[in-house]
Parts: structure tokens; sequence; C-alpha cells
């Protein structure tokens, strides 16, 4: 992607942008933040290059959930999801890298997908490919989206729209807890697809 491009992108993806969000809208329950997230505005810089997506779907990782990789504890892995409300958690399954965002200590809300950009929607649709147009690697683990300039969070100025709940993807426990939520009807959000609305 060229550098023009990317600007491009960040430009109409920021085009319902509000306020930034603080440590207070990341201090709750991962489900809630969840919802929350959605329809809001994630930014990454990488020098002169700004790319943005609009996010259209998360899944909560949630206190006393056997699928969280909090669920033992601490640990060197983990480690940034015990740290402060809206850092991120960035880890590597399967050569695939995927970001999450902290909500309270041992919670996290891992970032499924976003709409990249009206010419093309689809090109950050899942976690993995949601990182790799971010440009989001295993070395922004640990960052704080609330400060600093690498990678932000806006809010959305108006509502998101219709959200969907339903199971999450690719796990094998608490396989029946619907805590993956999305925006109905958009493009960007990865499959399966639910219909059963919220």
């Amino acid at each position: 992607m060229t550098e023009h491009r990317s600007a491009t992108a960040a430009r109409s993806s920021r085009a319902g942008a509000g306020p930034r969000a603080g440590r207070g809208f990341f201090d709750r329950p991962a489900a809630q933040l969840a919802r929350g997230l959605l329809g809001a505005t994630l930014t990454v810089r990488s020098g002169r290059v700004v790319r943005s997506v609009r996010i259209v779907e998360t899944e909560a990782y949630v206190r006393d959930d056997p699928a969280s990789h909090a669920f033992r504890g601490p640990t060197r892995r983990n480690r940034s999801m015990f740290s402060s409300p809206g850092t991120l958690y960035v880890y590597r399954i399967h050569q695939v890298v995927c970001a999450n965002l902290v909500a309270r200590r041992g919670e996290a809300v891992l970032l499924r997908a976003g709409a990249a950009d009206r010419a093309a929607p689809e090109r950050a649709s899942g976690p993995g490919r949601l990182c790799r147009f971010l440009d989001i690697t295993k070395e922004d683990d640990g960052t704080d989206t609330v400060v600093g300039d690498r990678v932000v969070v806006r809010l959305a100025l108006r509502r998101a729209g219709p959200v969907r709940a339903g199971p999450r993807v690719g796990i094998r426990k608490a396989v029946d807890r619907r805590l993956r939520f999305v925006l109905a009807d958009e493009p960007a959000v990865s499959r399966p697809r639910f219909r059963r609305p919220i």
C-alpha cells in the first residue's frame, strides 16, 4: 500500500471519529467494552504513514473465562492483560498477530475486524488482516492507547447501529458464551456470520 493510499484510507475511516478514548472508557467489564468499541476508530501511525479502521467486530474475554489467556493468572506472555485499561495486548498464534484492548484487570477485547475504507471495506476483515493492514506487530504489545501517538482509539460521534451477538470463534472452551459482537450488515465482519440481533 502506498503512503498516499494509506492517508486516504485514514481520512475516510476517521470521518465519524470523535474524541480520543480515555482511561475511563476502557475501565469496565470486557463485554461492555466490546460493545462500546463498535463504531470507534482505531488509528496506527508508522512514521509518516497513518492507517485507520472503524471497528465493526469484537470478542470479549471476561473474568473467570477458561477461553481467556488470563484465566490462570499473569505470565510473561499475557502480562499486558493485567496492565492499565486501554493497553494493547498483542500476541502471535499460527504466524498470525492478533490485537486486544485491555478492559479491567485480566479482561480484554479481541479486535476481530475493522472497515478499512469505502473502496475496500474487507481489507481488515479478521484479526490477522486487521493487524496486517494497520501494521500492528508483536512489538506493539504493551502500548498504552490512552497516551502517545502510535495507537489511538477515537469514539464514534453517533450511534454505531444495530448490534448482533453470538459465540466466539476459534476457541474450544466456553464456546456457548455470546461474547462476539458485530455491527449488523457490515461487509467487513468476518465469517462465520450470524443474524440474531440483541
